[in-house]
């Protein structure tokens, strides 16, 4: 029986609601590109994908098949990445071996690739390795990465001596193993350099200076291996340094392309790789700027042994004026000096590792590849606490041309304490790419051990987190290449969010999709607005953490993030801090270092002479040991003048500066404090736009402050590129106040142009929702009566994976609540009809919508034969004003799930319906059979409403 739906349709809204309506934007306001952009975003705001060559084995009729979804599903490119596989990835061995990595065979398909994705207009970056870190087959001995390897003699002084000194035993590697370096006939390495002879007491420790300790490199010859002496009275432990390779390799390269990673400190190792990729693809490609290929990747720096290079003396001695030498023994024995000896030293000895990785590996890769016409892109900040990346990580970003960070799904990695995600770099790489003005914050997005387990919506929730922390491109993790005969799922790297055409769901992900590209749209256009300037110190590796953790400008303000090496281009511009180019800031503010150079002290001397607000707390010593105590000297001396001064407030926070300047929060709203809703904060030309994100799982409404005046808001929906007015707002003060209604972990764009206010009127309710049509109240006058569509739904599902071909559901319910198996172990996609009658009208003043209640994951809906649109994220409700009719109605629901219910059900019954490598799942630890059920397809109530709007 067809059931029958009455619409009510809800009563005009009363009071000053009634008198409102939303208009539609004025166009004539300079932001006409803008807007365009937002509703179509262009390429480059695009996510792009990691393209997984899993043992370098390519099908290259799926090549060019997947390269067509990933433009066909709104994204903007790829990142080829070439990579073996672990032993807990492919325990069943089904992915073969391919070709090696840039032999001829790879090349062609990479030219395949390149080929395919310039008529498709995508971007394609390329990986400079068999997985990471750099390296492969072609390096050689002298180009690869290097430590240190020490004999030890005994020696008795009050003598002349000439004694041979042994060549230092090639110790096994961090693991207890061999290390694997080329060796000459006679047993020694093929490469070493001799590094330094050094003399040390026997049983030396907490030495004050090096007094005690002789450097005696000048008297030794290693052609003879003889060390001549004039040694004093006692006992001497005589050490002899070599520089020699350490044996690492690429961390999981495919089965033919496994070598050795080069010497990541050698300007001379990162030319000869970078140039081998270029000069194997130059032929191939010719002008790369004619070509699809934007970029070469490096990817994380993750080597475990002890790094060295022969170079790293003379630039230690560059850096700090003294020799290394007599400190090579404190690198191994932290107690043959004292604290703060050795602190120091420790100090400069890292930083030295910062200077020589930036200048000699990112640095002149951003050189060489912008000399051929590529940009270099890399995660060269790290994760560094996670990896030990020692580098200084904002200037190591800042070297290249797009910096890169990540961040997972539904995993963390906290340390020393409960407050920093490890894991979780954003805040980071905007504040380098800002600061260094490189415009594009990328991420590795959604890296993931839930295999199958998460959709769009999911993600949604840590992407707009970190939209709010400055990023605007995303390079999803990842995209698995699936050969022909793999099947489904089919076959996936094991830490990735499985993002590719073999995903239930993926027909609808262009949703999705669009959704993060018109985010990222809008705050590449644009530039970042904070009030704060947060000097972040200079240690190495130093850590921008998670947005407000360690650091915070107080609720309603957001705060930039500088280090030692743009500190001195600020000036001050009527009382406020300016980093030319950048941004403007009221408060700088120094945290609570208690170390600073001699030359950020009297930066901040100039600063606060000019007129600027600082606050923080007072150094109480140089960092490093050059120059000591002299430079201790001068930080205690000057700090103590600049603090008694005043001129630095040790006693307030950036807050209360703030605050105390009249500067009221940028973005405010009642009970803030709870951090139900987040901001950031973006300008162009006169525009301001904020991003406002719900981080609840509930409706969120409120009435918001912005630092804004006289100026016209616009609400931006970047779900459907909707624009609108806000005609609901007052001014009060030198804010302006607009109530909003935001759904469960939705997000709008909030946006002032330079159109001249025009309220009319304030409103007291604050859950309004605004619409292209009108907007109306969610509590007074919105839906208040809607009808269910009840009865029996006729269901069809694809066969192929167990199901029955038809069902019919009394109600809906959960597919996992069937008694059928092929129902409840069911993934795919399953589609709902139903015919149902109408009597109402719609129009500009009473839309009608569809509300589907709750499902999961996605639904694609058709009204009466024609498209409705795609839901993915709550609430799941579309505007069906022009396409219903009076009388019968024919509705189509077609909703997708994930493999997870599927693969669970093989597992239970031993039936093989899915294909793939995984064979436990969430890091290969969690059976299958295991894994509890996701609720899947839809669950409602689906309902027709109709609603009033003001107008």
């Amino acid at each position: 029986m067809k059931n029958v739906v009455h619409i009510i349709t809800a009563s005009l809204l009363v009071g000053l609601l009634g008198l409102f309506a939303c208009e539609t934007p004025n166009t004539d306001d300079g932001l006409t590109e803008l807007r365009v952009g937002f509703q179509n975003p262009p390429v480059k705001a695009r996510a792009k994908v990691y393209w997984w060559w899993l043992n370098g084995y390519v099908d290259s009729v799926r090549l060019k098949t997947e390269l067509r979804a990933i433009k066909d599903a709104g994204l903007g490119g790829v990142d080829i990445f070439e990579i073996g596989l672990r032993r807990a990835s492919d325990e069943k061995g089904i992915i073969p071996a391919g070709p090696p990595f840039m032999g001829e065979e790879s090349l062609h398909l990479i030219k395949m690739a390149l080929d395919e994705a310039k008529k498709l207009d995508l971007e394609v970056g390329l990986g400079v390795a068999s997985s990471w870190n750099a390296g492969g087959t072609w390096v050689e001995p002298k180009h690869a990465s290097k430590t240190l390897y020490a004999s030890k003699t005994l020696l008795k002084g009050g003598k002349e001596v000439k004694m041979k000194l042994p060549f230092p035993e090639i110790t096994p590697d961090r693991n207890g193993k061999p290390r694997k370096i080329d060796y000459l006939p006679g047993g020694r390495p093929v490469y070493s350099e001799e590094i330094a002879v050094v003399a040390i007491p026997k049983g030396a420790k907490n030495l004050g200076d090096t007094s005690r300790i002789f450097d005696l490199s000048a008297q030794f010859d290693a052609a003879t291996e003889l060390l001549s002496w004039d040694a004093p009275e006692g006992e001497w432990d005589i050490y002899r340094y070599i520089c020699s390779n350490s044996g690492e390799r690429l961390i999981v390269p495919s089965p033919n392309s496994d070598g050795p990673i080069i010497d990541h400190f050698d300007s001379a190792a990162t030319r000869m790789h970078m140039m081998y990729f270029i000069n194997k693809l130059k032929p191939l490609v010719g002008d790369f700027k004619q070509s699809a290929l934007r970029n070469l990747y490096l990817a994380s720096y993750e080597a475990k042994e002890f790094a060295w290079t022969p170079t790293l003396p003379q630039m230690f001695k560059k850096l700090h004026g003294y020799e290394i030498n007599k400190f090579i023994p404190a690198i191994y024995d932290e107690q043959l000096y004292e604290e703060k000896v050795n602190d120091g030293f420790q100090f400069d000895f890292r930083k030295t590792f910062s200077e020589l990785m930036i200048q000699n590996h990112y640095a002149k890769s951003k050189e060489i590849c912008n000399a051929h016409g590529l940009e270099i892109i890399s995660e060269s900040g790290g994760p560094g606490h996670m990896h030990h990346i020692p580098v200084e990580t904002l200037k190591a970003l800042g070297a290249l041309d797009v910096p890169r960070g990540e961040f997972w799904y539904n995993r963390e990695y906290y340390k020393e304490d409960s407050v920093v995600d490890y894991i979780w770099l954003v805040k980071e790489i905007a504040a380098a790419s800002h600061i260094y003005q490189r415009n594009i914050v990328e991420e590795e997005a959604f890296t993931s051990y839930w295999d199958w387990q998460e959709s769009p919506k999911d993600l949604k929730v840590i992407a707009d987190r970190a939209f709010c922390e400055g990023m605007n491109r995303l390079v999803i993790h990842g995209f698995t290449h699936n050969p022909s005969e793999f099947g489904f799922p089919g076959i996936v790297y094991l830490a990735s969010t499985h993002y590719n055409d073999k995903r239930v769901w993926w027909p609808m992900a262009k949703a999705f999709n669009d959704y993060l590209a018109r985010n990222s749209y809008i705050l590449q256009q644009a530039k970042f607005v904070a009030d704060v300037l947060y000097y972040y110190g200079d240690d190495v590796p130093n850590l921008v953490p998670p947005k407000n953790t360690r650091f915070t400008a107080g609720p309603g303000y957001d705060y930039e993030v500088i280090n030692t090496d743009k500190l001195s281009e600020l000036v001050v511009e009527n009382g406020e801090v300016v980093l030319p180019g950048v941004g403007r800031y009221k408060v700088l503010a120094l945290g609570n270092n208690t170390e600073m150079s001699p030359a950020a002290l009297a930066k901040m001397r100039d600063l606060a002479a000019s007129g600027a607000v600082i606050v923080g707390g007072k150094p109480t010593q140089a960092n490093g040991l050059a120059r000591q105590p002299e430079a201790t000297q001068e930080i205690v001396s000057g700090s103590d003048e600049l603090w008694a001064s005043g001129k630095v407030r040790s006693n307030q926070t950036p807050e209360d500066a703030l605050r105390g300047l009249g500067v009221v929060p940028d973005f405010a709203y009642p009970g803030q404090a709870s951090g139900k809703l987040d901001f950031i904060h973006y300008a162009k030309g006169d525009a301001d736009f904020y991003l406002i994100r719900n981080t609840t799982d509930s409706w969120v409404s409120e009435k918001l402050s912005f630092r804004q005046q006289n100026r016209a808001p616009e609400l931006w929906d970047p779900k459907t590129g909707e624009m609108m007015s806000i005609p609901v707002f007052e001014a009060s003060g030198n804010v302006t106040l607009l109530p909003l209604s935001i759904p469960p972990y939705g997000s709008y764009f909030v946006v002032f142009t330079n159109q001249p206010a025009k309220s009319k009127g304030s409103i007291e309710n604050t859950d309004i929702v605004y619409t292209p049509h009108g907007f109306y109240s969610r509590s007074a006058g919105g839906p208040t009566k809607s009808t269910t569509i009840e009865g029996e739904w006729n269901v069809s599902f694809n066969e192929a994976w167990g199901a029955p071909g038809t069902a019919v559901f009394p109600q809906l319910t959960s597919w996992t609540q069937s008694e059928a198996d092929g129902i409840r172990y069911y993934s795919g996609i399953g589609t709902y009809d139903k015919t149902f009658e109408f009597a109402g009208s719609g129009g500009e003043a009473n839309r009608v919508y569809l509300d589907l209640g709750d499902l999961a994951e996605m639904a694609e809906v058709t009204l009466n034969s024609k498209p409705v649109g795609i839901v993915w994220t709550k609430p799941y409700r579309l505007d069906v004003t022009d396409m219903i009719k009076e009388g019968a109605n024919t509705l189509s629901v077609r909703v997708a799930n994930t493999w997870s219910n599927r693969l669970t059900g093989d597992a239970i019954t031993g039936e093989q319906f899915t294909n793939t490598n995984i064979t436990n799942a969430n890091k290969n630890l969690t059976p299958w059979k295991d894994v509890p059920l996701k609720k899947s397809g839809l669950l409602g109530p689906v309902q027709v409403v109709t609603i009033s709007l003001s107008k």
